[in-house]
């Protein structure tokens, strides 16, 4: 398991690079994890992968792609928090109904014309639904960039989950949660609210809506502390870091590269001749 040294005023992370440093007064209480998804996916494949994405990466510098920096992979547990809950919500909005009215116009020339003029009947609406969540995520890593964890998502977690047991993580780099309880539970009942929205915003009949609102009952919310897998590579190009992600258990792949603005220039300088001989064609 990597935990930082309280005593050293810095340090960063050998696996992701993150400055992070977590005291031992958090270490005390800390929620251990009940449950985690096995790693299925063989570092050889990953290995196998990104060569082919660095290969792929059309607008990264040519030294990037020679390079293919395969010897950083890690394998890492990461922590998650997953969050259940059942949602009653009630909504009110403004159903808006299209219809078309004739009408007449003069063009340019002065001469009488006529168009169909789309226009909007709005009617009070309201409803109501239920819904219940099963298993909402929320990363418990600040080192690896949620961005990039949010495209290599889903784990599936409702399912495939094992109990937690040493011989699962043997010869992986096990992270502990940087997000605590609290903040895992702000940003999950955020992330419920907005589905919500979503949800009974499909509900508003008509062709479009206006003053959405919504009142949201929470019952019976409760959570998981759970370990997934990830294959990650670190790199640094220049003074920037960029990372690359493979989820352990799906084999889905995410990352980040530097854009070589030469091939960047070059291309824009291309499109723009391209134009240049074509108006030039046309004015033949």
């Amino acid at each position: 398991i990597s935990i930082f040294d309280p005593d050293r005023a810095a340090q960063r992370c050998d696996f992701c690079g993150s400055p992070s440093i977590v005291p031992m007064d958090d270490l005390k209480d800390a929620i251990t994890p009940e449950s985690l998804l096995p790693a299925i996916i063989p570092e050889t494949q990953v290995r196998d992968q990104l060569r082919q994405w660095y290969g792929s990466r059309w607008w990264a510098p040519n030294k990037l792609k020679r390079a293919a920096l395969t010897d950083t992979l890690h394998g890492i547990y990461l922590p998650y928090w997953t969050f259940d809950a059942h949602v009653d919500a009630w909504w009110t909005a403004e159903a808006g109904y299209y219809y078309y009215e004739t009408e007449t116009y003069e063009d340019s020339n002065g001469r009488t014309q006529t168009r169909q003029v789309r226009r909007t009947r709005w009617e009070d609406a309201a409803g109501q639904l239920a819904h219940f969540f099963d298993d909402d995520a929320v990363p418990g890593t600040v080192g690896v960039h949620t961005a990039l964890l949010r495209k290599v998502e889903p784990f599936p977690t409702t399912q495939d989950l094992k109990p937690y047991e040493p011989a699962y993580i043997r010869g992986w780099k096990v992270e502990r949660y940087q997000v605590d309880l609290r903040q895992a539970s702000e940003t999950s009942k955020q992330q419920m609210d907005a589905t919500i929205y979503q949800l009974c915003s499909r509900e508003v009949p008509g062709d479009t809506q206006r003053n959405l609102q919504v009142q949201s009952d929470y019952q019976g919310r409760t959570f998981k502390h759970i370990l997934v897998p990830v294959w990650l590579t670190t790199y640094t190009y220049g003074a920037k870091s960029y990372q690359v992600v493979v989820n352990g258990y799906t084999g889905q792949m995410a990352g980040e590269h530097p854009l070589s603005w030469v091939k960047i220039t070059l291309a824009v300088l291309a499109a723009l001749l391209v134009i240049f001989i074509i108006i030039a064609l046309n004015q033949r």
